[in-house]
């Protein structure tokens, strides 16, 4: 029986999400550039800030899955061969000699403008002897010489071939270049909750609490397919601030407008379309036949989309109750004059759907207004679905009769 094994499954699992961790990291540092600065993914490193003046920030985004006994992350450590292969990658692109840094001036030159920053969820630790050793050169309290001594020692230590080679390419840096590097190098360690730091980095652009998560959502959305656009063109993601705000800054605006946002709710069906008292009403009066799941399911969900987003608008506080009767005063005069229009010099036809029907298309063609603000037509179709479906509004003569 083939398959994949379980260690295949979770591996695969690990990959996705480290993609996803770095992509976040991403995006947030796209909601965090100002004036000048570039973002890129995966173009000079897994990540990278460019500033004004020129200088670079290197990322290396390293996540994990696992978990120690109190449920966090657990910790990088000493022997970790996320942070050894990360120190090894930045010291083989400070000697490249495919961007002539061969000489030691130009290694020089190529870190007095360059930073080094190792972000993961990994949890810091005080037992991690190679970051308390690097800690207290940055700090002055431990000579280059010692700090060397002490990765030296750490190299001793190891049985693992792979992370043996790295720690050389560490130790293999010029004694002149080694001590700036160190002293370039930073750590963010414990960022574990990356889309919640999104969100922070949104509500700092002003942006009201109760629609962090729209703006989250709608700017989550078109950088992935921008981005994926971009790959497919054959370009590097690199966006400046003026691209950012030229691309992004209408989702922004559109939350601070003070304007009502329209959410998709995902619709939640009933078991039955047709149990539905306005499916009921329009299939009686031959507007939608009883077999035309097609429009019963359209038109139950442009439904469920008016009165799912009339409660989270009250929920949010963006209406009230008032807003929501005030609608639906204007909906019933609308649909009174209608009805009484169709009706009150009704010549029989021998179709008593017919002037039912033309109550139903001339009011979806109408507008509806909810707190100052004209709703789309397929909302404004959902109210009046919505209105139908209680009902609170008819469309044959006798509809009260027959449904209430």
């Amino acid at each position: 029986m083939s398959g994949r094994s379980r260690v295949d499954t979770t591996s695969a699992e690990d990959k996705s999400i480290g993609f996803d961790y770095q992509y976040y990291y991403f995006l947030n540092e796209l909601l965090k550039l100002k004036s000048g600065q570039v973002v890129g993914l995966e173009v000079l490193d897994d990540v990278h800030v460019e500033r004004p003046d020129g200088n670079y920030l290197l990322i290396q985004l390293k996540h994990t899955v696992q978990r120690n006994a109190q449920d966090l992350p657990i910790n990088l450590t000493t022997m970790d061969s996320d942070l050894w292969k990360s120190l090894s990658n930045w010291c083989k692109v400070i000697v490249d000699p495919a961007e002539r840094r061969i000489s030691i001036p130009s290694q020089l030159a190529f870190i007095d403008k360059t930073g080094f920053l190792l972000a993961s969820n990994k949890s810091d630790s005080d037992k991690n002897t190679v970051l308390v050793s690097i800690d207290a050169f940055k700090a002055g309290t431990k000579t280059h010489a010692g700090l060397i001594a002490d990765i030296t020692s750490i190299k001793a230590q190891s049985k693992d071939a792979t992370i043996q080679g790295y720690i050389d390419d560490v130790l293999n840096l010029d004694p002149t270049v080694s001590p700036k590097f160190f002293s370039q190098l930073q750590f963010a360690l414990g960022r574990d909750q990356i889309i919640e730091e999104c969100k922070k980095s949104i509500a700092e652009k002003q942006i009201d609490a109760s629609r962090i998560d729209d703006v989250f959502h709608a700017v989550d959305s078109q950088v992935r397919q921008d981005s994926f656009a971009t790959v497919k063109a054959g370009k590097k993601i690199a966006i400046s601030f003026d691209d950012f705000t030229r691309q992004y800054r209408r989702h922004f605006d559109k939350a601070r407008s003070g304007s009502l946002l329209f959410r998709r709710f995902p619709p939640v069906f009933p078991d039955n379309l047709l149990d539905q008292t306005f499916i009921k009403q329009l299939v009686d009066i031959n507007d939608i036949s009883e077999d035309n799941i097609e429009f019963h399911t359209n038109f139950t969900i442009r439904r469920l989309h008016f009165r799912d987003n009339m409660e989270r608008l009250i929920q949010d506080g963006d209406i009230t109750q008032s807003d929501i009767d005030d609608l639906e005063e204007e909906a019933s005069v609308m649909w009174e004059g209608k009805f009484l229009q169709a009706y009150s010099s009704q010549q029989s036809t021998g179709d008593e759907g017919a002037p039912a029907r033309a109550i139903v298309g001339d009011l979806r063609q109408r507008k509806l207004t909810l707190a100052s603000q004209e709703l789309p037509i397929s909302m404004s179709n959902g109210g009046f679905y919505d209105l139908s479906d209680r009902p609170v509004i008819g469309w044959l003569s006798n509809w009260k009769d027959r449904y209430k």
